[in-house]
């Protein structure tokens, strides 16, 4: 279950303000321990929240736990419904934390840094945050918090599927939305269900998603073909869905099993099976840590670039066109805006000027682009607002480009160019890449599916930051840029 935005970004807000009341508590104590230093040197706690001597700037300390913090599904009422899970989510960020602190102490020049002052700035935080996630828990037991409707599907068409609905109706938490049942592709269909609900065939899993926005799979089948529930749980966790079990259907036995609510019903979350590795995790904490940074160090370039674009031309400064992300999962693509409005409408009736080949579309000198545009474009500052796609998962720093949902219709009738995109959307895709690095639109479609596979096939940290050294020589020379 999601809390609804202002509650979730209420949260975030309170956790920070927490974690600074911590690190005044410590710096406290650290006066306190050491009285002296009050004489000779008036340490001041805003002095701790930037670049300082005595520990690593207070401000991206408590940015970087809150952005472990949400790593570790600390935001997620769904997994965090217990004091035990909260404490053991909290405690796995804090350890991101200390080796955060560790490898800034062993890259950062010599200098009086103070381990009492660190240590109790972790445990003080560690504490703090702890009691007040408990106060939080117990609020929520004698008043529930406000929570957004979650999209659910059903997968199965029998009794037991109609069983559950029934079951989900009379829960008496208006916290999700049935949006209809899911058949399975092979066996025989034992129909329980309103026929006006089948949403389609496991087969259509992808387009079912993207349709009617579903968050969260059941899957609710006695007689659960093995093979089928693995496509079902490895589809759904790479397009970002919970997948959970009714609890009599074994069709998939795992030692690792977890427990999740949906409304009052116990179930079985088999979407926890696939745990990112921990070269993934390490790249999506690296990429929160980046954006965050690189957002409030480039603040003020993008507000000038929005104010650009704002007196430019007539419409929105931000334009957001659906992409296609990760397992097929169509999700909302943000840059500042190049174009002129209704610059879509215009794509049909400039198909025949299209320089790209396969079933990009480019223009070297396409009249829909704006003079601020062109700009933005030819230096990639009109990337910029793709930072909030990274915060939200949807984007990595560095991966496969996004392409539109219109240049990927109809590629299922080419076998081979299929079997190459579901290759390239095994990973989330990036704001740069090897093709961005390598010529952008200069090179052809086949280039940029090889070196998008290459990629993926050829992942590591190592290469993502060669990627990133390189991005910003190739956005300075504005080469292939469209």
């Amino acid at each position: 279950m999601r809390r609804v935005p202002l509650l979730g970004a209420f949260v975030v807000v309170a956790d920070s303000a927490v974690l600074a009341l911590a690190l005044a508590g410590a710096w406290r104590m650290w006066l306190w321990w050491r009285p002296v230093l009050e004489q000779i040197v008036q340490v001041r706690l805003s002095e701790l929240l930037l670049v300082n001597a005595w520990m690593p700037p207070g401000l991206l300390l408590i940015a970087a736990w809150v952005l472990a913090l949400r790593q570790q599904g600390f935001y997620d009422p769904g997994r965090m419904s217990t004091v035990v899970k909260s404490l053991s989510a909290l405690t796995r960020a804090t350890l991101w934390v200390l080796v955060l602190v560790v490898t800034y102490q062993f890259f950062a020049p010599q200098r009086t840094t103070s381990r009492f002052l660190i240590v109790g700035f972790l445990g003080a935080g560690w504490l703090s945050v702890a009691t007040w996630r408990w106060l939080m828990l117990r609020l929520q037991a004698w008043r529930p918090l406000p929570q957004s409707l979650e999209n659910v599907a059903i997968v199965g068409l029998g009794e037991e599927a109609r069983h559950l609905a029934e079951e989900l109706q009379r829960s008496g938490h208006p916290t999700w939305n049935l949006v209809g049942f899911v058949a399975p592709d092979r066996g025989a269909l034992d129909v329980a269900v309103p026929h006006e609900q089948v949403l389609g065939r496991v087969s259509m899993l992808r387009d079912i998603v993207n349709h009617h926005k579903v968050e969260t799979l059941v899957l609710a089948l006695r007689n659960v073909q093995r093979d089928e529930a693995l496509v079902v749980v490895t589809r759904a966790a790479a397009m970002g869905l919970r997948v959970l079990q009714v609890p009599f259907t074994w069709g998939l036995v795992s030692p690792r099993l977890d427990l999740a609510e949906l409304g009052e019903l116990q179930l079985i979350d088999v979407g926890r099976l696939s745990y990112p590795s921990a070269g993934e995790t390490f790249k999506r904490a690296f990429d929160l840590l980046a954006v965050t940074v690189g957002g409030l160090l480039l603040s003020p370039m993008l507000l000038l670039t929005a104010l650009a674009v704002r007196l430019d031309s007539p419409g929105p400064v931000i334009f957001s066109a659906p992409r296609v992300g990760r397992g097929g999962r169509v999700f909302p693509f943000y840059k500042f805006r190049s174009m002129v409005v209704g610059a879509d409408d215009q794509k049909d009736d400039l198909r025949d000027d299209n320089e790209a080949d396969g079933p990009l579309f480019k223009i070297r000198e396409d009249p829909r682009v704006t003079r601020v545009g062109r700009f933005i474009r030819k230096f990639s500052l009109d990337e910029f607002p793709q930072f909030w796609n990274v915060v939200r998962g949807e984007m990595n720093l560095v991966g496969p480009r996004p392409l539109p949902v219109q240049d990927l219709e109809g590629i299922e009738d080419n076998p081979e160019i299929a079997y190459w995109f579901e290759l390239r959307h095994q990973v989330p895709p990036g704001i740069t890449g090897l093709w961005q690095v390598m010529g952008r639109s200069d090179l052809g479609f086949e280039e940029m599916v090889r070196l998008d596979i290459h990629y993926v096939q050829n992942w590591s940290p190592w290469l993502d930051l060669k990627i990133l050294l390189a991005t910003l020589p190739a956005v300075l020379r504005g080469r292939g840029a469209r």
